[in-house]
């Protein structure tokens, strides 16, 4: 299924969140709402939207502030790993850390383990675990388009000095990537532009020592 998305950038630290839509469908998934829920809403009524659940990559601050007030307006489930769990935990602490007001701490009604994929309505989504950024990070592969969180940007690769991180892990899910991924799978990122995994393969320093 060919998507459409809607990328919305937003908070201090300019987290980028998505709404994704098949062509013909209304349907709709958000992926990582970090910030500014109120933008999230107002696109996915504007165009008529109907969201069926929030999956994120993972459980850092920055990608989970929206999340709950998002839930609430649109009754919706929210798919996390269980290996973020503490991230969720400590989400209102976070919060205080960064001079941030909190929202309600993110319900979670779908704790991933090892599924390789999840079906929601009529999406086939790909689960790929990639570790390393935080012990339960994953990407989720809409055919043609990869949501990659903070393992992979354009020109870089997710922290691995934040608590739970760990550059040898995500050099070996980034490696996975490689061996899994065609060149040509476009990649959007939690922060930044957008990229390809044949972009990335020539020009990323990271993934340059993986070839």
């Amino acid at each position: 299924m060919n998507i459409k998305i809607h990328k919305i950038t937003a908070g201090p630290f300019q987290e980028n969140g998505y709404i994704v839509h098949g062509e013909n469908t209304r349907h709709c998934l958000l992926i990582d709402p970090g910030d500014k829920p109120e933008l999230y809403i107002q696109t996915i009524e504007e165009n008529d939207l109907k969201p069926l659940a929030i999956i994120n990559t993972h459980g850092h601050l920055d990608h989970i502030h929206a999340i709950q007030p998002i839930k609430d307006h649109f009754s919706i489930p929210f798919y996390i790993h269980e290996n973020e769990k503490m991230f969720i935990d400590h989400y209102p602490s976070g919060c205080v850390m960064y001079g941030m007001t909190p929202n309600k701490t993110p319900e979670v009604d779908q704790w991933l383990t090892n599924e390789t994929e999840i079906k929601i309505g009529e999406y086939n989504i790909a689960v790929i675990h990639t570790p390393g950024h935080t012990p339960g990070g994953v990407c989720y592969r809409f055919n043609g388009d990869m949501f990659a969180g903070d393992t992979l940007f354009k020109g870089s690769i997710g922290r691995t000095d934040l608590p739970g991180g760990d550059y040898n892990t995500l050099m070996n899910s980034l490696s996975k990537l490689i061996d899994e991924l065609p060149c040509e799978m476009h990649v959007h990122s939690g922060h930044g532009p957008s990229t390809t995994m044949q972009e990335e393969l020539v020009s990323n320093p990271f993934l340059a020592e993986l070839q």
